[in-house]
């Protein structure tokens, strides 16, 4: 998986799905339209909050499971899980949802 590449081509068709333009995004996101223009032309990827904004803008359930790919991509390889066994990786992974799942539970009573 080539993260930049599969974020930026990912960024290009939601936002021609959509039919806006890189500057109606950028600001919508409060950036620079440069700022966004690297992020789909491929020269860097966004901060998280921002992956996280892209989500809600586009509000469509395939660039929000390409993002979430990316995210898990980018917290594996940050967190050295890359030298793990594939069983190892499976018990995290499964115990990761399980107390995402716990924390959304008890969030969602808060509201």
């Amino acid at each position: 998986m080539n993260i930049l590449y599969d974020f930026s081509s990912a960024l290009l068709q939601a936002r021609q799905q959509k039919d806006v333009t890189q500057e109606q995004i950028a600001f919508a996101l409060d950036i620079s339209q440069a700022t966004y223009n690297a992020w789909e032309c491929g020269h860097r990827i966004c901060p998280y909050k921002h992956i996280i904004a892209l989500i809600c803008y586009f509000d469509d359930d395939q660039f929000t499971r390409k993002m979430v790919r990316i995210l898990l991509t980018l917290q594996h390889n940050m967190a050295g899980l890359n030298r793990k066994s594939k069983d190892e990786l499976s018990a995290y992974y499964l115990k990761f949802t399980d107390l995402l799942s716990d924390e959304i539970r008890e969030w969602l009573k808060t509201l």
